[in-house]
Parts: C-alpha cells; sequence; structure tokens
C-alpha cells in the first residue's frame, strides 16, 4: 500500500511539473510529449542503475560477513545480519541476509532457529528455482537433526524437482549426499548398508564441514545396533 502512495505521488507531482512547463514556458502538445518521453527514459534508466549499486553495496556488505563465519563468530555475523536485514529496503537484499542468517544458525547448531527463519519464506521464492532449492535443502537437514523425521521425508519427496536439477552440479553434490544418508538411515534399519553407504559418503565429501554430520548419523546407526 505504501509503495502505491509513493508511486501515486511521485505521478501526481511529475504531471504537476509537465503541466508547469507546459504554461509558464509556453510549450505545446508535441514538445511536452517530447520531454515527457525524455525525462521518463532517463527516469526509468537512472532508477535501473540506483537499484543495481544498492544492491551491488549490499551485497559487498554481506560478503564482508564471511569473514566472521568463518572466524566462528557466529553471534556476531548473526547481529550483523539483522541489522542489514532491518535497514535494506530491497526485497532481495533482505532474502539473501534471511538466508545466510539461517545458515549461520545451523553451523551454531541452532537447527529450530535456522527452521523458523527458512519457514518464513513460504513459496515466495519459487520464480528463483537455486534460491528455493537451498532453502528447500537446508530445511530438510534442520528437520533431520529437529527429528522431525517425518516432516523432514514429505519435504524431500515434496522437494524433489527442486533437488533433481541440482543434485549432479558441483557446488551441491556433497550436500545431496549428506541429505541422502540422513534419508536411508532413518528410514532404514539396515545398519550393515548404512555404514556401508556411509563410508563411501566420507570418501565422496572430503570437506571437513561434513565429518560433524557423518560423527552424528554414525549415532544413530550405534542407537539402531544397541537397541
Amino acid at each position: 500500500m505504501k509503495r502505491f502512495l509513493s508511486i501515486l505521488v511521485m505521478g501526481i507531482v511529475y504531471a504537476s511539473i509537465l503541466l508547469v512547463c507546459e504554461i509558464g514556458l509556453g510549450l505545446n502538445g508535441r514538445q511536452v510529449f517530447v520531454i515527457y518521453i525524455v525525462s521518463s527514459v532517463i527516469f526509468f534508466v537512472g532508477a535501473i542503475l540506483f537499484n543495481l549499486i544498492y544492491n551491488v553495496v549490499y551485497i559487498k556488505k554481506i560478503q564482508k560477513l564471511l569473514v566472521l563465519f568463518d572466524e566462528g563468530k557466529f553471534d556476531e555475523c548473526i547481529d550483523k545480519l539483522n541489522a542489514i536485514e532491518k535497514t535494506a529496503k530491497s526485497k532481495y537484499i533482505k532474502n539473501m541476509a534471511k538466508l545466510n542468517m539461517a545458515y549461520t544458525f545451523m553451523k551454531k547448531k541452532d537447527y529450530g532457529e535456522a527452521k523458523y527463519i527458512l519457514e518464513s519464506f513460504g513459496s515466495s521464492l519459487e520464480k528463483i528455482p537455486e534460491v528455493e532449492m537451498t532453502i528447500r535443502l537446508n530445511l530438510c537437514l534442520c528437520c533431520f537433526y529437529l527429528k522431525k523425521y517425518e516432516r523432514a521425508k514429505e519435504l524431500y519427496t515434496d522437494s524433489k524437482p527442486f533437488f533433481d536439477k541440482y543434485r549432479e552440479t558441483d557446488d551441491y553434490y556433497e550436500y545431496f549426499i549428506l541429505l541422502d544418508m540422513f534419508m536411508y538411515v532413518v528410514f532404514n534399519k539396515d545398519t550393515t548398508e548404512a555404514r556401508k553407504r556411509l563410508h563411501e559418503a566420507r570418501l565422496l565429501c572430503k570437506d571437513e564441514e561434513f565429518e560433524e554430520d557423518f560423527e552424528y548419523l554414525e549415532s544413530i546407526i550405534n542407537g539402531y545396533e544397541s537397541v
């Protein structure tokens, strides 16, 4: 509503300026029309450039916070991302700040807060498939850690069109190996096969960031065997 009122006010002001030019400068209709076209193009291009520069500046601010993330200063990183989310005017920047906050909460092992943020997006980002896929992927992992297994299974199944598109890409390949391991370990009680798959997953996912996840999966398998 506020945006509509702002556009309405701007339109009224713009029309008034054109009227003043027409009367005050004695311009004819053709001249006013030329001024209207030229000024509209200038305004349109200027708005695009402003929005682009605005987003680039804020994206760089978010990228700088990766230093805090890498240093394990999660609380400080979250506070600064939260400040960006509250002050930024661009919806795109707000969403990027929220996504990074959710991921930081996951690294902090606060899966409940991460899940709350990820679910707040709803289906608003489905027009950006990769972002929607990332949200669903991380939400699935949060549900597994929170032991909301049926919700995780439902989301995993519902997200197949999103997941299949990115499953084999370099950026997400290892994360899908981890997610598939959760699906197998939780919903299959074959501990021998689970240990075999876990060993293979460890060989494929060499990044140290996955080791704690694999240790957690191993603890689930150990729990099955102790029953």
